[in-house]
């Protein structure tokens, strides 16, 4: 058997330790490739975060756009300036297309410019678009009553009062639709409602009519307080006087006849 021979001293072995082949790498460039890992992470992230904070910017512009328009469309129609209200709605209407109020205000404007089909449009489209409210309600019972719907117009104003039974105006309207249809009972219930929201002053053709339909019912007593209160806000209303003294005629006939029976 051959005696293994030791390689003299100095003279390499013959395997090489491992890793004894490999070049110095400098130490700066053993961090590079995680260093620009990080940077393309970095600049991503920021690139990401821009397009957010783009994205709400540009809502929040809209938004402010939107609402500047409503203003001063809101603006116009308090002064009765209803050609300029339509043009701001309108151009609101532009801008957030899918927004239901702003669709509701268009439809508003119409009315008053006396575009009634056009009006019933916008405010269906608003309902389409998630805007049912007793307000809603209320304006497409307006239009369909302008058109000459007044069932359909019934209808809205009933649907207006299950949401909201203090929407005195609905009250109004349908006071005035019972009266038309010939039932005055249920035309005094509401028309006597709608008092609460309009003063003698504002709207005096609710007093008359309330106050001529409770004389024909024979309510007398509460026929005597409306016209109290329409003489109050004009003293000089000669018809509003000589009903009240029919009234009161009436109820000096009930007093006696209570005593006598």
């Amino acid at each position: 058997m051959e005696e293994m021979k030791t390689p003299p001293a100095g003279e390499p072995a013959g395997t090489e330790p491992v890793g004894t082949d490999l070049p110095d790498i400098p130490e700066e460039d053993l961090h590079e490739g995680p260093r620009k890992w990080w940077t393309r992470q970095n600049v991503l992230f920021v690139l990401f975060f821009a397009l957010i904070l783009l994205s709400v910017a540009g809502f929040y512009i809209q938004k402010g756009i939107v609402q500047g328009y409503e203003h001063r469309g809101d603006r116009y129609l308090d002064q009765k300036d209803y050609d300029k209200a339509l043009r701001y709605f309108l151009k609101a209407a532009d801008h957030d297309p899918q927004n239901p109020r702003v669709i509701f205000s268009v439809g508003k404007a119409m009315l008053a410019l006396g575009r009634d089909h056009e009006a019933l449009q916008a405010f269906r489209s608003s309902f389409r678009l998630g805007g049912a409210s007793a307000e809603l309600y209320l304006y497409m019972g307006f239009a369909e009553n302008r058109i000459g719907r007044p069932d359909q117009a019934e209808r809205f104003f009933e649907n207006a009062l299950k949401i909201d039974r203090k929407l005195f105006a609905a009250h109004r309207e349908l006071g005035m639709l019972r009266l038309r249809a010939d039932d005055p009972a249920a035309a005094e219930s509401h028309l006597f409602q709608a008092l609460k929201g309009y003063s003698a002053e504002k709207d005096p053709e609710l007093y008359r009519t309330l106050s001529q339909v409770q004389v024909r019912l024979q309510l007398y007593e509460k026929a005597s307080g409306t016209l109290a209160d329409i003489l109050k806000a004009d003293p000089g209303d000669a018809e509003a006087k000589a009903l009240l003294e029919k009234v009161k005629r009436a109820l000096e006939m009930e007093r006696l006849y209570r005593r006598i029976r």
